[in-house]
């Protein structure tokens, strides 16, 4: 039995910035004069060192601002949280720049002078829900790219109304389906509370639908009519970038065109296959921005980050979405028959035009006998086996499925499930470094979505013992990030086991009112002490909150120590990776 845990409304930073001489700026803020803080006996480990402190100022709220060379630090003995008792504020998410000259508190907030800029800080009271609808707000506007919300890139650095129109990412079906999954569990959550006609469930249905669909379409946009899934897709007059392999389409057929990827494969001017229809519910999502399907680029070599999570995203929709949408239900059911029996027909594998696997989507016995697939096998298996399962549940037949579902488990896919920790410490014992250290943290997502989606819908009860020792043996780097998108799923899968709830809030209370990947720097932080792992890069020891580390998706790992993020001051994120979180827990229970 689920003991809800009761959100409240947290403080959340809004940091606004100004270029010195805004008419906004109080004047007095130019001359304002303090002393450095006396911090000789303070309590607690400070983000910058005693003596980088310059200057001091106290806000209506009782909290204590220590101004440094260094950067921003809010102390409040009396937050109500022990996390937010000390709070860093640097550049550039908060601040122009490091070096603060003078601080003027104001009314609610705070103003301060860098070195560069100005700054004005709010604290303000957030809701879950409402942080929750201020981010999916922030998406909807500057993220979607035709149902797909991975992330766009910004004309003007830090601002992101100025997103471009177009782009694309590699993982544009692995992000939007996780986006997806998000808003269909807040349009069953609305549903169950609110009634079906409500405008808030209607409004979490619509924006469901058109994810869900642009996942689906990436089933289909590239016409082979073979089951295969596009990474991603530009339309005619988008730039094509030089990082993959990209097609064309026109009359019926697709050009591979000349990037350094094809050129090495030897596939430049490849003409391929591509008359295969697209749904024209699908592709209204690029009809309706004047496109047609001559003239659009698809981009191939799709990976299996790609496919666990559109499984997974069309489990969900069949689920959730298809009682009363009986057309989206056949396409779903179309898909997801093309792309399971591509994937038997070529030995578990996802083939390109060429015939051959692509790069990362194996699942293969011949790739667990590999050096990557010896450790990739545990996993691997994994998502297999509930490709199987979601297959079987959506079509609601047995048939071939369950023959390949019962050869593999007579194979030893199961057993593999169960090995993930022990050959990863075998791997790094032959190859000379901790475990810890050889964590692809996008893996951490796709062991989620694979083991909740089998734990979901397997029936056996000695299998699913076995599945969930599976889920247990990624617990050693799962659970250090305190992420309830990934905790909430574990605890769905293997009831008897405990998570941290309170670690959990405060992951969500620290999320950012906005995915503006502004960097954090956290070299130099003098309160992180720094672990340096054999292969030579380093790590901090312990988690700092959201808002004080880089914005990622869930493929980063944020023990990292970064200078700046790579995405800078020039990308916006999509909202996902707190609504997927959040709307779990609202879904089944964990949260008030």
């Amino acid at each position: 039995m689920i003991k809800p845990y009761k959100l409240t409304a947290q403080p959340c930073r809004f940091c606004t910035t100004y270029k010195k001489g805004d008419a906004a700026i109080p004047p007095e803020l130019y001359s304002a004069k303090s002393d450095a803080p006396d911090l000789c006996g303070f309590p607690l480990p400070l983000p910058s060192k005693k003596n980088d402190y310059t200057c001091r100022a106290v806000t209506m709220d009782g909290a204590e601002w220590f101004g440094a060379t260094t950067g921003l630090t809010r102390y409040f003995k009396d937050a109500e949280r022990e996390d937010d008792v000390i709070m860093f504020f640097a550049a550039d998410r908060d601040l122009p720049d490091n070096r603060v000259i003078s601080l003027l508190p104001k009314e609610d907030g705070l103003w301060v002078q860098t070195e560069t800029g100005v700054t004005y800080i709010e604290m303000r009271l957030v809701g879950a829900e409402e942080k929750a609808d201020i981010l999916l707000a922030e998406s909807v506007k500057y993220v979607d790219r035709r149902g797909m919300y991975s992330q766009k890139r910004l004309a003007v650095p830090g601002d992101v109304s100025s997103a471009v129109s177009y782009g694309h990412s590699d993982n544009d079906g692995c992000f939007t389906a996780g986006f997806a999954i998000a808003e269909m569990l807040r349009f069953a959550t609305f549903k169950r509370e609110k009634g079906a006609e409500h405008q808030d469930t209607l409004g979490a249905k619509k924006t469901a639908l058109r994810a869900v669909e642009a996942c689906l379409l990436l089933m289909h946009i590239h016409g082979r009519g073979d089951g295969f899934v596009a990474r991603s897709y530009l339309c005619p007059d988008e730039p094509v970038p030089d990082d993959g392999l990209f097609f064309r389409k026109e009359g019926g057929k697709a050009t591979c065109l000349e990037t350094k990827a094809a050129k090495k494969r030897g596939m430049v001017g490849m003409v391929i296959d591509a008359s295969a229809p697209v749904p024209d519910r699908l592709s209204k999502l690029y009809r309706d921005e004047g496109c047609g399907d001559d003239g659009i680029v698809y981009k191939a070599d799709t990976s299996s980050d790609e496919i666990s999570l559109h499984f997974l995203n069309l489990l969900f929709a069949h689920d959730i979405l298809c009682a009363d949408d009986p057309e989206l239900d056949e396409i779903i059911k179309f898909s997801v028959r093309g792309l399971m029996e591509h994937i038997i027909d070529h030995g578990y594998e996802l083939h390109d035009c060429t015939g051959q696997p692509t790069t990362w989507a194996k699942w293969s016995k011949k790739y667990f006998e590999t050096s990557h697939g010896y450790v990739d096998a545990c996993l691997n298996s994994a998502e297999l086996l509930m490709y199987l399962k979601v297959t079987m549940h959506i079509l609601g037949e047995s048939g071939k499925w369950q023959k390949a579902h019962d050869e593999l488990i007579a194979d030893g896919y199961a057993d593999l499930t169960e090995k993930h920790w022990d050959r990863l410490y075998q791997a790094g014992l032959s190859m000379g470094f901790e475990p810890v250290e050889d964590i692809m943290y996008g893996d951490h997502m796709l062991c989620v979505v694979s083991f909740w989606g089998l734990c979901m819908l397997e029936k056996d009860e000695a299998l699913l013992e076995k599945y969930r020792n599976g889920f247990r043996s990624w617990r050693t780097s799962l659970k250090r990030e305190f992420n309830p998108g990934y905790d909430l799923p574990f605890a769905l899968s293997c009831p008897d086991e405990e998570i941290d709830m309170e670690r959990m809030a405060t992951w969500l209370y620290r999320i950012n009112i906005s995915r503006l990947a502004a960097g954090v720097s956290t070299i130099g932080r003098h309160d992180t002490p720094v672990a340096t792992r054999r292969a030579g890069y380093k790590e901090i020891s312990w988690l700092l909150p959201n808002d004080e580390r880089f914005i990622s998706k869930y493929d980063r790992n944020p023990f990292e120590l970064k200078n700046v993020d790579s995405g800078g001051l020039n990308t916006v994120e999509s909202c996902y990776i707190y609504t997927f979180a959040y709307w779990i827990g609202r879904y089944y229970g964990f949260f008030e």
